[in-house]
């Protein structure tokens, strides 16, 4: 007999199938479980076994309907050691297949007779066999088929859906059902061989979602608005940014990839933009800490020192990699993220890494993605007229545009004279964008080992990025090291944790929204000037750049390449989590995580460019800048909760606490001109000019939360948050953030009074608030003196220092952080079971106690105050349609649409200030606030 390579293979991988399978359900049910249930009902024991040894338990209503109450004790045995004194007893068996725990009647009917009820007669038997399957034609195992009306005959599917069951002679009605799939009915009639086909229920799923603190709640419980994203949406059509890959798939969350290359900043604004000033970014949360995501784009969170300086430098979420991540959740709202206070008033986007293998033993996966990226060109460019002014073309070297088509039109035979003296055809120019940039690519390799057992387990990952951009001399890479595990001790204490490790190099990212030094100077270019002159002619004898255009500024994009800019970041970031179980229903974490990282920068204006002066006589111009900063973010928490079931009412309390720390370090030396060409280094330049700056903040935090719920139908959620910072005065910086949130599952109150069709129906309503503190910067209020070089000369011959009043921005005590009121509704429904889903929200944001800098009096030594002026308000309605059509001979398809429409307006700037005494911040909006009452932002600022 032959064993061709296919079928060894199959073989081998069907039977390594088997064995993981088989090793889940043994880890499973070797999990230690110390419990203790007295006279209670069996759904409610369930209930609380499902929570301490985290399983799931399917079953029919029937089942546990009417049993007898039950009490069990148990001090860190085997899982399935209490499940046999807790459901043998009750004539119950259980099965367990994948991550769910099945039950069923344990029932053993006589292959040949049955004694139907009420009576004492022998009926012959008829064999129904059967496989009862998904819409995809995959088997449902521990599916459960019973004889309707009759108690005693019933069975359940093996792991491949399969059944078998004894009828008496007559047949009957067969009634299967399977959790988180709608009960089906199927006449047997003569038939020995069924095929029964289940849809999915959408009412038989109790879906969890993270929330806010890394606290897992059913989804049906929740009262605001999230979304929760699989992590192939970022892996599968992958960027180099991975939230890049998200755009357009979230509901009322706006992403922007700026025109930066791959390691660029992604702009993430949930629910519009909720300032006017400032920072308008999400909070981003890793395993339940937060992490810092500065932008570091151009006109970003972050300055940078010398001339024409644009370019993007990336942000905080580029140092992830997509292959480590198991889930995303998205808070929108303040309700959503009100446990953050503030920090939140954008939003919160929470991200949780692997910390161990998916089964048992260990695992080795290996994952490989090549990507590339070509330039296309939009560009729509009229052909009929070429280069020049007032309709004349370039006949003598200067005066030339080099920029403008207003000359004469295009005839055989025509030159035109540019710069240099050279005289060349005069004929338009095509595809100078595919001249110019190159085909680029980004090839990932993640390498994971992962391990999981009864106690825990850990997953290992490296990874590198490496990626050629479409810029010549541009690129990106990324080595990243993750280590996450989980270990329980001592019974009850189980310790957590994560490292993150990631090194990064940007090489050259261009400058954008500049015309100096940037590639950009394409997009305005004459539509005959020749591409490969440019490049032929960048440079003269002596390496300085050739004019080729009566405007300076517009960089010849060949000697742009001379320009670099050269980023390296070493980034480390995690948590250490420790939850010890004092029962099954109280519990008490702490945890502690801090993000560090080191980014140095060099970048310069090349020596022999246009734009720059002329250098004094024995040095050449340029520019040179140094750049070191250190972050280090501390955060520390503690989390107390509780869980309780009194009959209908559930009770679930947390109370917790959190210390934040962050400290910025910045060495900047800014130095210009040289006394070697192309030699760029502090030492060899002629004027230095040295920073260091520095700043601390710290923010004191406790909170709480509370939910109430009524028959598993009806919830109640209160939180509160209140903050401490230091950047405040006294009076000032102690601030609460409430929020309270209602759910209603209408759907499983009024079932009998449901059509079929209807499968699921939640209304919500919500209402927070949240801050910024960001928005107050740290010494605000603190009025600082400098020394100056110049020293006054006393009366004694001594010379003494003379200080004199640093800054241009008067102090000011009584800022206080802006504050985001928000109110929401929602409508969550599922119909023609889970065919067809709509979730529906509306928003009300109120922005106020925005802080802005007006204008002040020349002669008091200042230019500016920081005040608390003004608020904004967003309004929108968020809807998410999923639409699952029924599978056919094996094919499925789902998919999804969102739409989402918000209004942003400015409502006031305060009693007594005018328009044009506020000016806006470099966050999203630029130019003076003038004329804007009343106005939507799209009018103000395009």
């Amino acid at each position: 007999m032959k064993i061709t390579g296919m079928q060894l293979v199959l073989a081998l991988a069907l039977t390594g199938l088997a064995l993981a399978h088989n090793g889940v359900a043994q880890e499973i049910l070797n999990r230690p479980v110390s419990i203790k249930v007295e006279n209670l009902d069996l759904k409610t024991a369930l209930q609380r076994l499902e929570k301490i040894a985290n399983v799931k338990f399917t079953y029919v209503p029937q089942l546990v309907a009417g049993t007898e109450q039950v009490s069990i004790l148990s001090n860190n045995d085997r899982l399935g050691v209490v499940l046999d004194r807790l459901l043998k007893p009750l004539k119950i068996r259980y099965e367990v297949s994948g991550k769910y725990i099945i039950l069923n009647r344990d029932i053993l009917p006589n292959p040949k007779t049955s004694l139907l009820p009420g009576t004492e007669t022998l009926l012959p038997q008829a064999t129904v066999t059967g496989r009862v399957i998904t819409a995809d034609g995959l088997g449902i195992p521990g599916a459960t088929v019973r004889l309707k009306g009759n108690t005693t005959i019933g069975t359940s599917t093996n792991n491949e859906g399969r059944f078998s069951l004894n009828l008496p002679g007559s047949g009957g009605t067969l009634v299967i059902s399977s959790v988180g799939y709608a009960t089906q009915e199927v006449n047997v009639g003569n038939q020995s061989d069924i095929s029964v086909t289940l849809s999915v229920d959408a009412t038989g799923l109790d879906e969890v979602v993270v929330t806010a603190l890394g606290i897992k709640k059913q989804a049906k419980s929740i009262g605001y608005a999230t979304t929760t994203v699989a992590p192939e949406e970022v892996t599968v059509n992958r960027t180099t940014n991975f939230m890049n890959a998200l755009q357009g798939k979230v509901a009322g969350v706006n992403i922007t990839s700026l025109g930066s290359g791959p390691a660029g900043t992604s702009k993430i604004r949930i629910r519009g933009q909720s300032s006017f000033g400032g920072n308008n970014s999400p909070l981003i949360v890793v395993n339940g800490v937060p992490i810092d995501n500065t932008n570091n784009g151009a006109r970003g969170d972050v300055s940078e020192r010398g001339a024409n300086r644009t370019s993007d430098g990336g942000d905080g979420l580029s140092s992830i990699n997509p292959d480590n991540i198991e889930s995303m959740t998205v808070l929108k709202g303040a309700a959503a993220s009100a446990l953050y206070g503030s920090r939140a008033k954008d939003g919160v986007i929470m991200i949780t890494t692997k910390i161990r293998g998916a089964g048992t033993g260990i695992g080795l996966e290996y994952n490989t993605n090549f990507t590339t990226d070509t330039p296309l060109d939009y560009t729509d460019y009229q052909y009929e007229y070429g280069q020049g002014e007032n309709g004349v073309r370039p006949t003598t070297p200067f005066p030339t545009s080099g920029q403008w088509s207003f000359g004469e039109k295009f005839a055989p035979g025509m030159t035109q004279v540019l710069f240099d003296n050279i005289t060349v055809p005069y004929e338009p120019q095509r595809g100078q964008i595919n001249q110019y940039y190159r085909t680029g690519n980004t090839w990932t390799n993640t390498l994971s080992l992962s391990s999981g057992g009864e106690f825990g387990g850990f997953n290992l990952s490296i990874s590198n990025l490496d990626n050629k951009t479409i810029l010549p001399g541009s690129g990106y890479s990324r080595r990243t090291v993750n280590l996450g595990f989980t270990q329980t001790l001592a019974k009850k204490l189980t310790v957590s944790g994560n490292v993150n490790y990631s090194n990064e190099y940007r090489k050259n990212p261009p400058n954008i929204a500049e015309q100096d030094y940037s590639p950009v100077v394409l997009f305005s270019m004459a539509n005959s000037m020749p591409l490969d002159l440019l490049e032929k002619y960048a440079f003269d004898a002596n390496g300085d750049e050739v004019r080729w255009s009566r405007f300076t500024n517009r960089t010849n994009p060949y000697f742009s390449l001379k320009r670099f800019d050269n980023i390296r970041t070493d980034r480390v970031f995690g948590n250490l989590t420790a939850r010890y179980n004092f029962t099954d229903w109280l519990f008490l974490q702490g945890r502690i995580g801090q993000d560090f990282y080191t980014r140095e920068q060099d970048y310069n204006l090349p020596t022999g460019s246009q734009r720059q002066v002329p250098a004094p006589p024995g040095f050449v111009n340029g520019q040179f800048v140094q750049d070191a900063r250190t972050v280090r973010e501390l955060n520390a928490d503690f989390l107390l909760g509780a869980n309780r079931t009194f009959g209908k009412v559930g009770v679930n309390v947390n109370l917790g606490g959190n210390q934040m720390y962050r400290k910025i370090s910045r060495h900047n030396v800014l130095v210009q001109d040289f006394f070697s060409r192309n030699l760029y280094t502090i030492g060899n330049s002629r004027q230095r000019d040295p920073v260091y700056e520095l700043s601390e903040r710290k923010v004191n935090s406790l909170y709480a939360s509370a939910e109430v719920s009524y028959n598993d139908v009806l919830f109640l959620n209160g939180t509160a948050r209140n903050d401490w910072f230091s950047t405040l005065s006294p009076e000032h910086r102690s601030v609460l953030y409430p929020s309270v949130t209602a759910s209603f599952v209408f759907s499983q109150a009024f079932a009998s009074a449901l059509p079929n069709w209807f499968s699921f129906g939640k209304i919500r309503a919500a209402y927070g608030e949240v801050g910024s503190d960001t928005d107050v910067p740290p010494y605000a209020s603190n009025l600082f003196y400098v020394i100056n070089a110049q020293q006054f000369t006393s009366v004694t011959g001594a010379a003494q220092p003379l200080a004199n009043i640093s800054g241009t921005v008067v102090p000011n005590a009584n800022l206080r952080p802006m504050r985001v009121s928000e109110k929401e509704v929602g409508l969550e429904l599922k119909l023609f079971n889970n065919r067809l889903g709509l979730d529906l929200s509306y928003y009300d944001k109120l922005s106020s106690d925005q802080i802005l800098r007006a204008q002040t009096s020349d002669a008091g030594g200042y230019q500016s105050q920081l005040i608390n002026v003004g608020r904004s308000q967003n309004r929108g309605v968020e809807m998410l349609l999923t639409v699952s059509p029924v599978s056919r001979t094996n094919f499925n398809w789902n998919t999804s649409f969102n739409v989402a429409y918000n209004v942003t307006k400015v409502l006031d700037l305060g009693a007594g200030i005018s328009d044009s005494q506020i000016t806006v911040g470099t966050g999203d909006f630029t130019g003076e606030l003038r004329q804007v009452v009343g106005k939507p932002m799209g009018q103000l600022f395009g």
